[in-house]
């Protein structure tokens, strides 16, 4: 008996420190599987993509409701084009469309609403689904450009002259994200 009484106190000594160290371990797992499963949570992304291959470009985290511009500058009348887009589910929805002298390839009647405004013409409330939104960039004076969540981002900067780029809405998993676009 004497010696089931020593044993009994000495497990409990161990039972204290077993126990924190199982509470640790146990923590530190629902840690790491809570950390997996938020990295693995799809994110809505506008993605940028080779028209021609399909291959990954680019991506930005974006949000139903979320607006973006793209502006380049018209070949032949050297002035700035801007069209608004806006996101709602998977669709990217031509809203708005700006330009300041009328040209080729410009519109010069249009069904929507027109305003003339100082620094142009301005064709609102479109509200157009665009299935196949691709812009080509431009290789010499085009300077196609993304505005979106207060930043500019030149296509020149993540693509090549003349190379067919295409936007569609799509998901990725957030971790994914990050690696292909950084820790910033």
């Amino acid at each position: 008996m004497k010696k089931l009484a020593l044993n009994k106190s000495k497990n409990i000594d161990k039972g204290i420190e077993s126990r924190f160290n199982t509470l640790s371990i146990k923590i530190l797992i629902i840690g790491i599987i809570l950390i997996i499963i938020w990295s693995l949570m799809p994110i809505k992304v506008l993605l940028a993509s080779d028209f021609k291959e399909d291959n990954y470009i680019r991506a930005w985290k974006i949000s139903d409701g979320d607006n973006f511009i793209i502006e380049h500058t018209h070949s032949v009348q050297l002035t700035t084009v801007s069209e608004k887009y806006v996101v709602k589910g998977q669709d990217i929805i031509l809203i708005e469309s700006r330009f300041n002298s009328l040209g080729a390839g410009l519109p010069a009647t249009t069904p929507y609403k027109f305003q003339l405004t100082e620094e142009g013409f301005r064709i609102y409330d479109i509200n157009k689904t665009i299935d196949n939104l691709v812009y080509r960039v431009g290789a010499v004076r085009a300077n196609h450009r993304l505005i979106y969540d207060g930043s500019q981002y030149d296509f020149l900067d993540f693509s090549k002259p003349r190379t067919g780029i295409k936007f569609t809405i799509d998901t990725m998993p957030y971790a994914l994200y990050k690696i292909r676009e950084g820790f910033n």
